[in-house]
């Protein structure tokens, strides 16, 4: 059986390569600005900064870029990268420049060699880069799947007055788990992706879908449950007041009853006490459990 899965596993590779090769034949076969094309080929307008097509490099040859200033993520959120990598590969390709150094897509490249990928899919940046174009590159990225300059509490707070009702409607169903930030969340996992990806769209990209999960899973543990009142027919809820008046009587009956019984218990512990000062209880007790019996 693993023999089979490795066999299918190498097929699908064998036709993912042939794919990109395609592709790859297809990107080059159209001319780059400053190029001469036939009459009936458009030459590409450039557009910002120029990147190759998606190359598939082995992973240990990337380096980490000594110019990147953000924090890896936390070990929570690393395990959650690397499970999802292993599940599904890494979907959006790293860049880096020319030599092998990243310049965005430091956390996936320490994902994919933790989840033992072989290669990755990188897109090398063709422009010419200053530190100052780098950093920049790197702080528009990290913001855009970070978040920007929200805080948490921000974050909370957004989703909370955009998706509070939704999230309280869920919570009173059903528990489960992205790709760059991972998550978990008590919804079912189709209703948790579905939500992560509105306020994904409706933050602008400020609140990912991995953050957003983790988040909504937050609020959802915090806010407490309201219960549903069911809807009675008349005859249903008739009976009901019947049966608590009923039951408020019994409490009431029992409730008498029991402080009988503990004042009883007090005469009762009152009598045996004088009759020990008398002297031989037992005797009376004796006499009078025997006129009881006549």
């Amino acid at each position: 059986m693993s023999d089979e899965k490795s066999i299918d596993k190498e097929k699908a590779r064998e036709e993912r390569l042939r794919r990109d090769a395609e592709r790859f034949r297809e990107n080059i076969s159209i001319p780059r600005p400053g190029t001469k094309a036939p009459v009936d080929v458009p030459v590409l307008e450039r557009h910002g900064i120029e990147l190759s097509d998606v190359l598939y490099v082995p992973t240990s040859t990337l380096v980490a870029n000594p110019l990147n200033d953000y924090p890896p993520l936390a070990a929570p959120e690393m395990a959650e990268l690397v499970t999802d990598i292993k599940e599904k590969g890494i979907l959006v390709p790293l860049i880096s420049r020319p030599d092998g150094v990243i310049v965005c897509g430091h956390n996936r490249h320490r994902a994919a060699l933790t989840a033992g990928l072989e290669r990755v899919p990188v897109q090398r940046i063709l422009s010419p880069l200053t530190d100052d174009l780098e950093r920049e590159i790197m702080k528009s990225e990290n913001d855009r799947r970070r978040g920007g300059n929200w805080s948490r509490a921000e974050k909370e707070k957004f989703i909370r007055e955009n998706f509070g009702e939704a999230i309280a409607e869920d919570r009173r169903g059903g528990d489960h788990g992205n790709q760059y930030t991972g998550g978990k969340s008590s919804l079912n996992f189709r209703q948790s992706e579905t939500l992560a990806k509105s306020i994904e769209k409706k933050s602008k990209g400020r609140i990912p879908e991995g953050t957003a999960k983790r988040l909504v899973a937050k609020i959802r543990k915090e806010a407490p449950v309201t219960a549903t009142v069911p809807k009675l027919t008349e005859k249903e809820r008739k009976r009901g007041e019947k049966l608590a008046l009923q039951l408020k009587t019994i409490r009431q009956t029992r409730a008498m009853l029991e402080k009988k019984l503990a004042t009883t218990k007090e005469e009762e512990s009152r009598i045996v006490k004088e009759l020990k000062t008398i002297g031989q209880p037992e005797l009376f007790l004796k006499t009078l459990n025997a006129g009881a019996d006549s």
